[in-house]
């Protein structure tokens, strides 16, 4: 369920470098909610440079619920990791989280639930579609 949506000037982020950026910011989501972990979604979006400035933006939404502590630390962190991974310049990085109820959102054909209201159930779908995704991913 978490959408971090990267605005980037055209060409300024390699493949490589998405895919770290993808693979932190699931690190950095998962260990600071415990969301699992094939609910991340990371998206890049090319954009012509403005007046001749390369300028970077996160757009993330996430379910509603946690403590402004945790929103805080997440977005610092976030920020922190792509500045670190791609060298863009701190005063061209720019983001914001926002959040919404969590049936907003579906994530594997269910609604998902309130943060601290996941079951074992719905845990155990979560895996089972993560799985899925797995084997089709591997061609199986």
């Amino acid at each position: 369920m978490p959408m971090y949506r990267w605005a980037v000037p055209q060409d300024s982020v390699s493949l490589e470098q998405r895919a770290e950026v993808a693979l932190a910011f699931t690190d950095i989501h998962c260990g600071g909610t415990g969301a699992p972990r094939n609910f991340v979604h990371v998206v890049f979006e090319e954009r012509e440079p403005k007046a001749g400035r390369e300028r970077f933006y996160l757009d993330g939404f996430n379910r509603a619920g946690r403590p402004q502590e945790v929103k805080d630390q997440l977005l610092a962190e976030l920020l922190q990791a792509f500045q670190a991974i791609t060298g863009a310049p701190h005063g061209d990085v720019g983001g914001r989280i926002i959040d919404g109820p969590a049936k907003w959102t579906m994530e594997g054909g269910m609604v998902l639930p309130e943060p601290g209201e996941e079951t074992a159930e719905w845990y155990e779908h979560d895996q089972r579609i993560a799985a899925q995704q797995g084997q089709a991913a591997a061609g199986g």
